[in-house]
């Protein structure tokens, strides 16, 4: 297959519970705003200096941030090429905690050339879920069939959902080198080896770290409080005396607080090395929420490969019947998370209003 032929839209090998994944190939991102793919780097206000020493402006605290996730994300290239453990996780990692970064701090960044970056990380990251998807839901899956006594079909149900889940997880590696050999890779990695990675800052970027940066990352906290008021916490919170949700119908709200939680905690660890103390503690703490999120999102995924499975009209009743085991299973782990974060959550929001006072 050609280089043109494999920067077409593909499936990429994620987990699809309605077929086995297609060949994979590389999707190309989306084109920029600016018709180009080198933004102007630079800034057009200049950092003040108390006492004869250089303010740290909040410019510098977003670009070291940005510098270092790029480093990490270009240091995992070659591990990934080398069959390297988690490398395609991390390199992920990497790019959301860029793009959160780009999101909180888009006030301090020129749109266009911050848009661009943020569409080509965005690119690459879907272009690498594949693997760690699926192996996160066979691991997931295989752990929840353990569980479960042992039953007529639970060798058939087994080997459904090890066909399923392998072949993407083969496809999802697959795209992922064919990602590093790509030449829009090759321009996103020499964008992100550049200092300041082809961003121009704005007037705003040369205030004080300490005046505009708690006050950036209070927004995001604030649109985590703002979604998370409206999930069904009072009846999430009581332990084994709510219905396990067996239906899916508000999950995507769940994991909709899911991705405002990452961005929030992401925006809290990128004030640690302005900080310290304070916004290391409110990182840890929003760990334990976004993880409790995680394990929903990851059960709620697993659930429905489970149920389109057992829906299979070749599988046979009795392999059937595990599966529906297993769906049942995910959807107890559901409301588990549900408890966890309704039981963390009231005690986090109430102590959010410090982050606007870090800097005083």
């Amino acid at each position: 297959m050609g280089r043109s032929e494999r920067r077409t839209k593909a499936d990429g090998g994620t987990a699809d519970p309605g077929g086995t994944a297609a060949e994979p190939q590389v999707p190309r991102p989306r084109a920029h705003k600016d018709g180009t793919d080198a933004g102007t780097t630079g800034t057009t206000g200049k950092a003040g200096k108390r006492g004869g020493t250089k303010v740290r402006t909040a410019g510098d605290v977003l670009m070291d941030h940005l510098s270092g996730e790029a480093a990490a994300f270009l240091d995992q290239a070659p591990r990934l090429r080398d069959g390297g453990e988690d490398a395609a996780h991390q390199m992920r990692v990497a790019a959301r905690r860029m793009r959160s970064a780009l999101r909180t701090c888009t006030s301090l960044v020129d749109p266009d050339p911050a848009a661009a970056l943020s569409a080509d990380l965005r690119w690459a990251a879907d272009c690498l879920s594949g693997e760690r998807d699926n192996e996160v839901l066979l691991a997931r899956l295989l752990d929840g069939i353990d569980q479960l006594p042992p039953r007529p079909g639970t060798p058939r149900a087994r080997g459904a959902i090890e066909r399923r889940l392998r072949s993407g997880l083969a496809a999802g590696h697959t795209t992922a080198l064919r990602t590093l050999d790509s030449p829009d890779f090759s321009q996103l990695a020499a964008r992100l080896a550049e200092p300041r990675l082809r961003l121009t800052l704005t007037a705003q970027a040369a205030e004080p770290a300490a005046q505009a940066v708690p006050a950036l990352a209070a927004k995001a906290f604030g649109k985590l409080a703002k979604q998370a008021a409206k999930l069904p916490l009072d009846a999430a919170a009581v332990p084994y005396g709510h219905p396990v949700p067996l239906a899916d119908d508000d999950d995507h709200a769940w994991h909709r607080v899911r991705i405002l939680g990452k961005r929030a905690r992401y925006a809290a660890d990128l004030c640690v090395p302005e900080f310290g103390a304070p916004a290391k503690r409110l990182a840890k703490r929003m760990k334990a929420v976004t993880e409790s999120l995680g394990t929903h999102q990851d059960a709620a995924l697993a659930a429905a490969v489970a149920r389109d499975l057992a829906a299979s009209p070749r599988l046979g009743g009795a392999a059937a019947f595990v599966l529906g085991e297993l769906h049942v299973l995910q959807r107890f782990a559901i409301a588990e998370a549900r408890y966890t974060f309704a039981t963390l959550w009231p005690e986090l929001r109430d102590g959010l209003d410090e982050v606007e006072r870090w800097g005083a």
